[in-house]
């Protein structure tokens, strides 16, 4: 973890600290253990229950990934509230920038912030200036980070990319940071999505089901198709080939340019 990326992280925690975390909070009985309130709304069905809150009284920060899993897939959605979500938050964050989720994935934990007046909830572009400001900030930070890494999962940079996508407005910042190939990774994990997404692409789409999700993912869906053949990125690829600094670089640019080449003219 870059230095960019600890102290954007910081800034989460600072942000959302005046959220204090309940000892309980209303939940679904199907997603949580808990005492049962009331009646269920139909025999068949399960209803309401108290749940604990994930944590008892340790600091957040020294929450595990499997504590939060629950947290991230129903909260705000059918249990609990939007400012039980961002007390959780920075952690949250923090734990997909880091070590990372084995459940639930990364552009769900994005998507959470998304969530409208339908599940009692707020998108996070509706949030108080400083929040916005904290979130931006580590998404920013967070992508820059993701770039300069080559990854064991060959769909990591996809997936974090998606979840950016399916809930940032201001998408093409991400798009052309993507293309200053600032650190020699950045072509090979270019040319890992491209591999990734051949097949779709060529049929107007993306390898990521969760593109296909609400506003502004479908916009951006439509940015990022438009982006990999556009005459920007085949310049930025251009430029950076004539100043590749490894080997490695240089053979993913070279690769990336073939399949412009190709007697199809598309990636």
């Amino acid at each position: 973890m870059g230095n960019h990326l600890a102290i954007a992280i910081d800034a989460l925690y600072e942000a959302f600290n005046s959220y204090a975390r309940p000892e309980r909070f209303e939940a679904c009985a199907c997603c949580w253990d808990g005492e049962p309130i009331g009646n269920p709304p139909e025999p068949h069905m399960r209803g309401r229950v108290l749940a604990l809150a994930p944590g008892g009284r340790r600091p957040v920060r020294e929450l595990r990934p499997e504590e939060l899993g629950s947290i991230i897939d129903s909260v705000p959605l059918t249990s609990g509230s939007l400012n039980l979500l961002k007390h959780y938050l920075p952690r949250i964050l923090e734990i997909v920038a880091g070590e990372g989720l084995d459940w639930p994935s990364i552009e769900i934990a994005f998507y959470r912030l998304n969530d409208g007046p339908d599940v009692s909830s707020m998108p996070w572009t509706q949030w108080p200036s400083g929040e916005r400001e904290a979130l931006r900030s580590f998404f920013h930070a967070f992508w820059v980070d993701h770039l300069g890494v080559v990854h064991e999962d060959e769909h990591a940079v996809d997936a974090a990319l998606c979840a950016i996508g399916v809930i940032e407005p201001d998408f093409d910042w991400y798009l052309a940071e993507w293309l200053k190939f600032e650190q020699p990774v950045t072509a090979i994990n270019l040319l890992r999505f491209l591999e990734v997404n051949a097949d779709d692409m060529a049929n107007g789409r993306l390898w990521n089901a969760f593109w296909e999700h609400q506003w502004p993912a479908d916009a951006n869906l439509r940015k990022v198709l438009a982006w990999v053949n556009g005459d920007a990125t085949r310049q930025a690829v251009d430029v950076a080939m004539r100043s590749a600094r490894t080997i490695d670089e240089s053979s993913a640019l070279a690769a990336i340019a073939k399949r412009w080449s190709s007697a199809t003219d598309t990636i």
